[in-house]
């Protein structure tokens, strides 16, 4: 009988200011955290120069990582901030041809790929580093399968795009190179979100919001299936540089303070004020937040709403949503529940979190699950 060999995987989670890595472990149903690696990035304000150095930090990383485990990873999957992708939901509509024949799996498979080949033409500048089919309307109408009877005059697909910049890819593309037979797959950190922590923590109907370091990112799911995206430049980030503007000190310094702040541990003589420069912050951001939603028409607040992201850290911002007043006229509803999401508190039957931890390290559990969906 052959001894069964480990499934050990990578997952790495590249952020707006920092990258993340986990090398993790499958045995049996038990899923075993073995190494948790964390580096911030150089304060660059060219975004070429930073993919560059992430492209180095993974490369040394999944060399030492084979050294360590004396094997290749059996898979390694790569979460992208929208720092460095663009994500999007697009649609296309095809008459066909004979309405009356049934909808076959082969001529949804066409439509879709007929959908990446528009993506692709309508942006020159980029390449497109994934795509998923999110929903099919057969005459406007959603269906779950082509298993059953169904004819129509159209067929629609919304699709979900993930599309870096050439120059951008040019790096990702030369790392693939030079790692040679390591099997990669580049994902956007939006989307495995948006798919995955419904799945994780059992809801069909959610709000998703990651308040990262540079970005805020807002996912609605409904009915299990991503309905919409949307992204604002306003994270972690806005706020040190407000607290750095208030007290006339460097970044590094203003981000010490903030995080001093975070956990209560700041000199009293100093609280008032970065309170009063925080609280300037929550209100550009409360107005991007309640301008962003509201200019989405079909969006209707969900039930449950699900908040992580290093930028959650500041006790304003979820005083701020805890209220719920930025809902108002986006819901029927009398009461939405609140759910603040760090990753020790997530279970799941197959994740083990007891290594991951926080506001910040949610992305992961998304990432390990993706990556045996990909199986």
């Amino acid at each position: 009988m052959h001894k069964k060999t480990q499934d050990i995987r990578v997952a790495i989670d590249i952020g707006s200011m920092s990258i993340k890595t986990i090398l993790f472990e499958k045995k049996g149903e038990n899923l075993i955290i073995i190494k948790k690696m964390a580096t911030q990035f150089p304060l660059r304000e060219d975004t070429i120069s930073i993919v560059k150095f992430i492209n180095t930090y993974i490369r040394e990383e999944l060399f030492r990582i084979i050294k360590d485990i004396h094997k290749v990873p059996d898979k390694v999957i790569i979460g992208i901030a929208g720092d460095f992708l663009e994500n999007k939901i697009t649609s296309i509509k095809v008459e066909r041809a004979h309405r009356n024949k049934k909808v076959l799996e082969e001529e949804i498979a066409e439509v879709f790929k007929k959908g990446v080949e528009e993506v692709n033409i309508k942006n020159p500048g980029a390449v497109l580093v994934d795509s998923f089919p999110m929903r099919v309307l057969i005459d406007g109408y959603e269906i779950e399968d082509v298993y059953k009877d169904i004819t129509g005059d159209t067929v629609e697909i919304f699709i979900f795009s993930s599309l870096m910049r050439k120059e951008y890819w040019d790096q990702f593309k030369f790392l693939k190179r030079i790692l040679g037979g390591i099997p990669l797959k580049f994902v956007s950190n939006q989307f495995v979100n948006a798919f995955s922590l419904p799945k994780i923590l059992n809801m069909d109907d959610a709000l998703l919001m990651d308040i990262g370091a540079k970005a805020t990112e807002i996912s609605y799911v409904s009915n299990s299936k991503i309905r919409s995206i949307h992204r604002f430049l306003f994270g972690g980030y806005n706020f040190t540089k407000t607290i750095s503007e208030s007290l006339s000190v460097g970044y590094v310094e203003a981000d010490n303070i903030k995080r001093q702040y975070e956990d209560r541990i700041l000199p009293v003589s100093l609280v008032s004020k970065i309170k009063e420069a925080i609280l300037r912050g929550v209100v550009e951001w409360e107005r991007e937040f309640i301008e962003i939603l509201s200019s989405d028409y079909n969006f209707v607040v969900p039930a449950n709403v699900f908040v992580f992201g290093g930028g959650l850290y500041l006790k304003e911002i979820q005083d701020f949503l805890k209220r719920g007043e930025w809902a108002v006229g986006l819901s029927w509803r009398d009461k939405i529940n609140i759910s603040f999401l760090s990753a020790e508190k997530i279970t799941h039957n197959v994740i083990d979190v007891t290594k991951l931890s926080g506001f910040n390290e949610v992305s992961f559990l998304s990432l390990i699950y993706y990556s045996y969906l990909l199986d």
